[in-house]
């Protein structure tokens, strides 16, 4: 989407002018914007560790000028994006009636080949199913980045997984300037290969809610795009946490919705415990953590089941321990995630997180005033196991995206993916293969045909082969380690890292004027790339 429409989306007020705030109102507001403006950064650790003080200072004065301009519903927006502003996905406003009494009765959902209705109550039941082309007056990615301006985020994916929910709230989008009658919401949507343009109205009440944790709509008796049973990942949706044995494949299936104590406990050792229990006496059995919808809860209790995996070293194994994560994982679902990816040698299946893996948490609410806004603050740092992980979010070794058709008809991609793993040879499994068998294309096609598989978009298979170069070089196989990581210069023929570990290779069997070659050609496409670098100064050559 172009800047330029996305400013002109959020900056629109035309016809907003004839319902800018009263005096009064103005006043109300302007001593919120103050009340705001000075305790959210009082009271937050780290205010601006993404941004200066000065610059909120300037969006603040931004804001107060323009007061008198604006209506009640852009005012409501400008506030919802000063406090996105801190980029911390727990410092947020809280989501209930104090926003509106209001919401479209209808749940938008992002998949991979588009957005679409996924639920709508019986009144819409005809637009369900639809694939959303525009949303009142910008198109269905356009929406989705004019909503990203006011959701407190630290990378797309939570963008991704709450912008369906603001952009069912009729003031957020009169605030946007993404209608021009919020009474009357126009979708223009296809369906069948037929367009056409449905008005929604507003209907519904708001309930309370806590942040991220509860959504305040009520959508009992809505009507689904699902056309069948639901997948496990949706069933017992009442249950924050349970888990299954799936003897077919000997699985064993966990679904956590939150960290959070057993009933009537402090902890949550003794299902922990009823869980590995089953995992020891079903010989084989994979063990399945579906994180993808944990929003949080009580971080400390994630270390006990991380220490029960470290215990039965024939659990902890790629092929044995999946994790599943998505857009949804968050706060202590995430840390989960984190102690698991650093800890054991868990498979991660899925989307991306929806948070950076160090993150601020453990908000505590403050009410402003006079517009009664609740702003979630953050109170405390949450370090990633590595204290150098700057990542935005912790990736999947497979990705496996929900399309609209997986969706309808109840699949679920993720854990397909999973039971479909047994006995399948990783990318570098195969390349090693070849590679033993002397058969050098063979390697090389086996590389070429993974590497563009939507299954592999987070996942670096450039640095897989390498690894297996080494491997092989450390185990003495120098003649393969040699042969694997000339096939990923050919497959990766732009990378000066693949040229650098090839002249290494080579040097150490003395074949010391192609290994001066490779590291030439690293350089040439690296100039400050300083392991070459180094490497021709020690053979005294440029």
């Amino acid at each position: 989407m172009k800047r330029t429409l996305v400013c002109a989306l959020i900056c629109w007020s035309t016809s907003l002018a004839a319902q800018t705030l009263s005096p009064q109102d103005a006043a109300a507001w302007r001593a919120d914007l103050r009340v705001l403006a000075r305790e959210l950064p009082a009271r937050h650790p780290a205010p601006f560790i993404k941004s200066t003080a000065a610059q909120w200072d300037s969006a603040v004065a931004s804001i107060d000028r323009r007061i008198p301009t604006l209506s009640r519903n852009r005012m409501l927006v400008e506030m919802l994006r000063l406090v996105a502003f801190m980029g911390d996905a727990h410092t947020s406003v809280q989501p209930d009636a104090s926003l509106t009494r209001r919401y479209y009765p209808l749940e938008l959902y992002g998949f991979e080949d588009g957005v679409y209705v996924r639920r709508a109550d019986s009144a819409n039941a005809a637009m369900v199913g639809a694939k959303v082309l525009r949303i009142g007056r910008a198109s269905a990615d356009e929406a989705f980045a004019a909503a990203g301006t006011i959701i407190a985020h630290e990378n797309e994916w939570w963008v991704r997984a709450w912008a369906p929910f603001w952009l069912a709230i009729p003031e957020i989008l009169d605030g946007l300037g993404l209608v021009t009658d919020m009474e009357r919401l126009p979708l223009v949507v296809e369906r069948n290969g037929r367009v056409d343009t449905i008005v929604v109205a507003p209907s519904g009440r708001f309930a309370a809610a806590h942040g991220h944790g509860s959504e305040p709509i009520d959508m009992s008796g809505w009507v689904s795009m699902r056309d069948s049973a639901p997948p496990l990942w949706e069933q017992r949706a009442e249950q924050l946490f349970w888990w299954a044995y799936l003897p077919e494949s000997r699985t064993v299936y966990v679904s956590a919705r939150a960290v959070v104590p057993a009933p009537n406990s402090n902890t949550n050792r003794g299902e922990w415990d009823q869980i590995f229990a089953l995992v020891d006496t079903a010989p084989f059995a994979r063990l399945v953590l579906d994180l993808r919808e944990n929003l949080g809860g009580n971080g400390g209790l994630n270390r006990y089941p991380v220490q029960q995996i470290l215990r039965r070293p024939a659990l902890d194994q790629p092929d044995r321990l999946f994790v599943i994560i998505g857009r949804r994982t968050f706060s202590a679902g995430l840390q989960f995630t984190n102690l698991l990816e650093a800890w054991t040698r868990a498979t991660l299946v899925g989307e991306p997180t929806g948070q950076q893996t160090s993150q601020y948490g453990d908000h505590r609410p403050f009410g402003l005033p006079n517009s009664h806004l609740t702003v979630q603050i953050s109170t405390m740092f949450h370090q990633a196991p590595d204290a150098f992980d700057r990542r935005a979010f912790v990736a999947p070794l497979l990705y496996t995206p929900l399309t609209s058709a997986d969706y309808r008809s109840g699949q679920d991609p993720a854990l397909a993916a999973i039971l479909s793993s047994a006995g399948a040879l990783s990318v570098a499994d195969a390349v090693e293969r070849a590679v033993a068998a002397g058969d050098t294309t063979g390697a090389e096609r086996a590389l070429r045909e993974e590497q563009g598989a939507v299954r592999h978009r987070f996942r670096n298979l450039e640095g897989d082969i390498n690894a297996l170069g080494y491997r092989l070089l450390g185990a003495g196989a120098v003649d393969r380690a040699i042969v694997v990581l000339a096939v990923n210069t050919r497959v990766y023929p732009r990378s000066a890292n693949t040229f650098d570990s090839l002249g290494e290779a080579l040097l150490a069997v003395g074949r010391r004027d192609e290994a001066i070659a490779a590291y030439r050609h690293a350089v040439e496409l690296d100039p400050e790339f300083r392991s070459s670098i180094e490497a021709l100064r020690r053979l005294g050559v440029r």
